[in-house]
């Protein structure tokens, strides 16, 4: 028994001798090994051998010091060393059961509390952003995206120019003038609206067409010069027309006599109408124009200043001057 207990202190001396350099205090400051039993210090058992000599000085100090609890072999310790540091750390409360009971208590009202806050809060929709509204149409959302859109837009604006392109070319090319207007038919009535044969002609400015009556039938001669577009007038002293401008003569039927004009005057479709239908018409017959002829005193004479029929060249003009 008195080995046993022997090896057992002699381990005791090793664990403190090894927990004191390991901690870096002094062995003599460890405290001594319990007895398991009782709590408290242990005391060695009885040797019944001879007296053994004095230890040294070191050693019976250490002896003599209270000796510290049991401690585990150097593998152990170092295991128990982090087990060792949490117990000394201060442990945190728990908190008891009437302290939770409490904030439960108090839970209830403050979700209340806040419950309006949050709500409008989720009723509040944040503004979205022009970034954001045009990037979701890029990602092609349900509908048409904003490049479509693009194309759609300029695609129709393009279809709307052209036709508005096309319809004032139409309007052009084929103007309507209302009656009575440059550009209309002018209806003059029966055949005592004409001027008698060898009389005068008779000037309408709104229609802009000299008005004369010949053997043949009526004619409405265009009041514009043929050579740069000056306004003749009608020279009775000399029974024809002059051009105040370069000299151009015209005769009565408005053949080329001379001057610097190219041709002979231009003159307007003149329609005879008789019984609603148009029975005669002036036409152009290729070297001359032809004048349309009246079946009868009542026959309606329209003059058509939409449609103008240019006049022979000089050099086919019957009225053309002989040199002398």
């Amino acid at each position: 028994m008195a080995e046993v207990n022997q090896a057992w202190l002699d381990r005791v001396n090793r664990a403190r001798q090894s927990a004191a350099e390991r901690l870096g205090v002094d062995v003599s400051e460890m405290q001594p090994p319990r007895d398991g039993s009782t709590g408290e210090a242990a005391e060695p058992a009885p040797s019944t051998e001879a007296a053994a000599p004095q230890p040294e000085p070191a050693v019976a100090a250490a002896e003599a010091a209270p000796e510290p609890a049991p401690q585990p072999e150097p593998a152990a310790a170092a295991e128990a060393a982090p087990v060792a540091a949490a117990e000394v750390a201060p442990a945190e409360e728990t908190p008891t059961e009437e302290a939770v009971a409490a904030v439960e208590a108090q839970t209830p009202t403050a979700v209340q509390s806040n419950g309006s806050a949050a709500a409008a809060a989720a009723d509040r929709v944040a503004p979205v952003g022009r970034a954001a509204v045009l990037e979701g149409f890029e990602a092609g959302q349900e509908g048409i995206n904003r490049r479509e859109f693009l194309s759609y837009a300029w695609g129709g604006a393009l279809t709307l120019l052209t036709l508005e392109s096309g319809l004032a070319t139409y309007q052009f090319m084929y103007p309507r003038f209302r009656e009575g207007e440059f550009g209309g038919k002018f209806i003059l009535g029966d055949s005592t609206a004409l001027p008698q044969i060898g009389i005068d002609p008779e000037g309408n400015s709104t229609g802009k067409f000299w008005l004369i009556n010949t053997d043949e039938g009526p004619r409405a001669l265009y009041m514009v010069c043929t050579h740069l577009g000056c306004l003749y007038k009608w020279e009775p002293s000399n029974n024809r027309f002059e051009c105040p401008c370069h000299g151009s003569k015209f005769n009565r039927e408005g053949h080329y006599i001379e001057g610097p004009a190219p041709r002979s005057l231009d003159q307007f479709l003149v329609e005879i109408v008789e019984g609603g239908s148009i029975v005669a018409t002036t036409e152009d017959e290729g070297d001359f124009i032809s004048a349309p002829a009246l079946p009868s005193p009542d026959a309606e004479v329209v003059v058509d200043t939409g449609k103008r029929l240019q006049g022979k060249p000089k050099a086919l003009s019957p009225a053309k001057a002989v040199p002398s």
